[in-house]
């Protein structure tokens, strides 16, 4: 179960205060590092740490402030974003990354979440739906620290491992009355648990978590290698999964572990599993 850094660390409104969360801006552009610093702030749920001006200067600062959320531009001198975000998580695997970008492109996003971005979020965006949106984001992953239930299953590394999957997340969705996810869920574990069996070459394990809100899906697997989001062509019969996962997750990404890596994804509940609709 993935047990989010600093426990006094989150967006929640309910209980006892939580701390600001400790962010570090990298953007080579002035103008915006200063704007990210007075909106956020000004805000009590952040306190911005560090400035970086391109990728090399942020992975030194990430290693050395260790913040709870880095924001990263993508286009900059010396190291952009794409080629820095491996090794932010080298230095500052605890952090989380959102890309603030000015390019409006879905591969782009896909590309950055494949390698390890939790959020995407375009530049020009109105100050109040920027801050917002990095205070989901930051938040986002911290939501399974509220699971009502959770269950995993280690599946081996056989191509029917796909199908023994659909049938643990069928058993399990059913049983927690989340009838109304099933088939999406079912449809995008099969897609990882078989890119985890084919293209890592190991066992995966299949975690799957429930709170108020979401569903909650990791599937690991022992291989570094970061997947990365392509566009299959129509015709194709492979290369599929991570593009379905970008359809039809409503968050989704991946994170380097000790020895491997995570694949998550997200997806709502519904109104009418809950007895709410």
């Amino acid at each position: 179960m993935r047990t989010a850094p600093g426990a006094k660390r989150g967006i929640s409104g309910g209980g006892p205060k939580a701390a600001p969360i400790d962010v570090l801006v990298v953007d080579d552009v002035d103008e915006i590092r200063q704007l990210l610093r007075l909106l956020l702030g000004a805000d009590p749920r952040f306190r911005v740490v560090g400035e970086a001006r391109d990728g090399l200067e942020g992975i030194e600062k990430a290693g050395s402030l260790h913040p709870d959320l880095i924001v990263l531009d993508l286009a900059m001198p010396r190291l952009d974003g794409l080629e820095a975000l491996p090794r932010l998580h080298e230095v500052a695997p605890a952090a989380r990354v959102v890309v603030l970008s000015g390019f409006d492109d879905r591969d782009m996003e896909g590309r950055a979440r494949s390698l390890g971005a939790i959020g995407y979020l375009d530049k020009r965006l109105p100050s109040s739906e920027l801050v917002e949106g990095l205070a989901a984001m930051a938040g986002a992953l911290e939501v399974v620290e509220q699971a009502v239930a959770e269950a995993r299953s280690r599946l081996a590394a056989e191509v029917q491992s796909a199908g023994s999957a659909r049938r643990f997340v069928e058993s399990t969705l059913e049983d927690w009355d989340c009838a109304d996810e099933l088939e999406v869920v079912k449809l995008l574990v099969s897609e990882l648990v078989t890119n985890a069996v084919l293209h890592a070459g190991s066992d995966a394990e299949v975690v799957v978590q429930m709170t108020p809100s979401i569903l909650h899906i990791e599937v690991m697997d022992g291989s570094t290698v970061m997947p990365v989001l392509r566009r299959a062509d129509a015709a194709d019969t492979s290369g599929r999964g991570l593009a379905l996962v970008d359809n039809y997750a409503s968050a989704w990404g991946a994170r380097p572990l000790a020895h491997g890596k995570s694949v998550w994804f997200e997806v709502p509940r519904s109104m009418a599993a809950d007895g709410r609709g």
